[in-house]
């Protein structure tokens, strides 16, 4: 019979024993876990994608050398033959056979092919030579199975990676609840419990970095971080199914590289890895952060444009890409240059499904490689068209604001009492060298949309007050000043008394003769940064007027709430003034509120006799229009102004 000191000691021994078991098997799964996580896919998904691209390369060349016979052709063939049996060697003395995702597959359906394509180029087939239509027929369709079976093979390894991660998981999860337990009855064991706590912990971080690698891996590029194809796609039908509710507009830019293939071919697939993600960098610091940049594949990237106005708003973006990707770039040392080609098409005016809008997309890319590389085109030729077009104005412009194209002439102003010349307004004129005297509705919405108006902007302020300063020299009237309208984009753009304080001290113009002219628009604006600037104009003796007054449609309270002065009533009330009893009656209250609230009015677009009498008759102060007299140089305004009567000068920038 065993004694209680026995049997103790027995029980603790059996415990250290279990223990000890327990302990050695937990340690020994743990290491097993802890090395199944970390699987090194990177490099094997890559070299198979690497062979999928030799591949589909060798059937673009098959392909090419059908549509053009000669020995250069079928000498690239045999090239790319060898690329692809050089790479598969290399992939067998890598790997082992059972260790790579796919190793077997590869042996099974690839090599036979690529023996079957090197043998016929090389002895030919049957009694045909290798270099017979026959013959590149049978290589052409062996490659396209192969490069076929080469994809399915890629899919299959990228869902036995995601498969792999995903039982590894569930692993640890199962794991988990085990070493609950076993730490439960382990309590004794102090130090073993630590160990195993310290280790539970480690696998519980590689769980949550499994799991978050596996959605990462479902819709990102693991190259460049992009959304892949599946990302994008959503993105893409949840813009479309938007656009339908809400009649927006949404654009879609397929990019692709240009000679992509010679620099990888030149430096090798780690330099093209590089320059894919320097282009994918540049590519989303030219979009804006509500855009959505992916990569398809290789070297092809989109972009999707949400809430765009028209092609205009695209092709800009698109000019900014491409400028971006013109730049030399440095892979390891090496400086290199490529360029892109561009697609764009529009959602919903081109197509209503995303597989409708990503072949839109990749036919207008095409037929930009087909004109030359390093552009963009739409997928309809008019859209093109006009974006061409408005790209060409805008480098223009540009040219003639350094090139003095531009001038400005000027119209007279009357006084409709006495009849008197009381003041011009100068409108802004492009010379063009080849196309001649350009008017500003063929180019301000193009300097509105680049941001050109802010520079021409300050260009007709500068012009002008230089130009009426010297007529003050000459001591006309005292009531004598200037007036220039502000546009919205140049306001928006930062005008301010520091620019206008530096413009008026470097013409020498006095603050209290000039006369700024604004829209309805940016005083409904609501903006604090817009009421603060225009009291600071005021503060400086700056006068402010309303520029085509009654084209708003807005409340009118801002009359109150801002310095106003002058009230310029819009050229569409007065056309019809003499046949519209509304438009009449509108003319007629206009004038009567602002001499209710001490305002100056001035009539635009004035041109019968008629026209000016009903103004004359209804108190109007002051009248223009072509009736009175066209726009004129400022050397015709000289002859007008001394001619000793009082004058008011407008001067206008569009």
């Amino acid at each position: 019979m065993l004694t209680r000191p026995t049997v103790s000691i027995s029980l603790v021994l059996l415990l250290l024993i279990s223990t000890s078991g327990v302990i050695y098997y937990v340690q020994r799964t743990l290491l097993e876990i802890e090395e199944a996580l970390p699987i090194a896919l990177s490099k094997q998904e890559r070299d198979i994608r690497v062979l999928v691209y030799e591949m589909g390369r060798l059937v673009q060349d098959i392909e090419f050398a059908r549509a053009n016979t000669g020995l250069t052709s079928f000498g690239v063939v045999l090239r790319q033959t060898d690329t692809v049996e050089l790479f598969l060697d290399k992939m067998s003395r890598e790997y082992r056979f059972n260790d790579m995702l796919g190793i077997s597959m590869i042996h099974a359906r690839i090599n036979p092919a690529v023996y079957d394509i090197k043998n016929w180029l090389t002895n030919g087939i049957f009694n045909f030579e290798p270099t017979s239509a026959h013959t590149l027929e049978l290589v052409e369709e062996r490659a396209k199975q192969a490069y076929e079976e080469a994809e399915l093979l890629l899919q299959e390894v990228a869902q036995t990676a995601v498969d792999r991660l995903t039982v590894q998981a569930g692993r640890i999860k199962s794991f988990r609840s085990v070493m609950v337990i076993t730490l439960a009855v382990l309590t004794l064991m102090s130090i073993g419990l630590v160990i195993l706590g310290l280790r539970l912990q480690r696998i519980v971080i590689a769980l949550k970095d499994s799991e978050e690698q596996i959605r990462y891996r479902a819709n990102y590029d693991s190259l460049t971080q992009l959304p892949n194809r599946a990302n994008f796609v959503e993105h893409l039908h949840e813009a479309i199914t938007r656009d339908r509710r809400n009649n927006g507009l949404t654009a879609l830019l397929f990019i692709d590289l240009d000679r992509f293939k010679t620099i990888n071919d030149t430096l090798g697939h780690d330099y093209g890895d590089e320059l894919i993600k320097q282009v994918a960098d540049r590519i989303r610091r030219a979009t804006r952060e509500t855009d959505v940049v992916s990569r398809l594949g290789g070297d092809e990237f989109t972009v999707m444009l949400t809430n765009v106005s028209d092609e205009i708003h695209a092709s800009i973006i698109a000019k900014h890409i491409l400028a971006r990707l013109s730049q030399p770039y440095m892979l390891d040392g090496h400086e290199v240059y490529s360029s892109a080609s561009i697609g764009i098409t529009l959602s919903p005016i081109d197509g209503r499904d995303v597989n409708t809008l990503l072949k839109n997309a990749d036919m207008a890319m095409y037929e930009a490689k087909d004109q030359g590389r390093n552009t963009f085109r739409f997928f309809t030729s008019e859209m093109t068209d006009r974006a061409r077009q408005f790209l060409e104005v805008d480098k223009d412009m540009r040219l003639a604001l350094s090139q003095d194209e531009l001038e400005v002439h000027y119209q007279p102003i009357y006084d409709t009492q006495n009849h008197k010349l009381v003041g011009v307004e100068a409108l802004l004129r492009w010379q063009h060298p080849q196309r001649g005297l350009v008017l500003p509705t063929d180019f301000i919405r193009v300097a509105e949309e680049t941001g050109l108006i802010e520079e021409i902007g300050q260009w007709v302020m500068r012009r002008a007050c230089s130009e009426v300063r010297e007529w003050l020299k000459h001591d006309l009237h005292p009531e004598f000043y200037l007036a220039v309208n502000i546009s919205m984009r140049q306001f928006k753009g930062g005008f301010d008394k520091a620019q206008l304080q530096r413009i008026l001290y470097e013409t020498g113009f006095p603050a209290d003769k000039l006369l700024l002219e604004i829209t309805e628009t940016l005083l409904m604006d609501h903006d604090t940064r817009t009421s603060e600037v225009l009291a600071e104009f005021r503060e400086m003796g700056v006068r402010l007027a309303v520029d085509d007054f009654g084209t708003g449609y807005s409340a009118l309270s801002y009359l109150r709430e801002f310095p106003v002065s002058t009230l310029k009533i819009d050229r569409s009330f007065i056309r019809d003034i003499t046949q519209s009893k509304s438009h009449l009656g509108l003319v007629q209250a206009i004038i009567a509120m602002a001499r209710g609230l001490h305002l100056k009015t001035i009539a635009e677009g004035v041109e019968t006799a008629e026209q000016g009498e009903l103004l004359a008759e209804l108190n109007c102060d002051m009248v223009q229009g072509y009736f009175y007299s066209k726009a004129v140089s400022a050397s015709e305004v000289e002859k007008l102004l001394f001619s000793d009567r009082p004058h008011v000068v407008a001067v206008r920038s569009v």
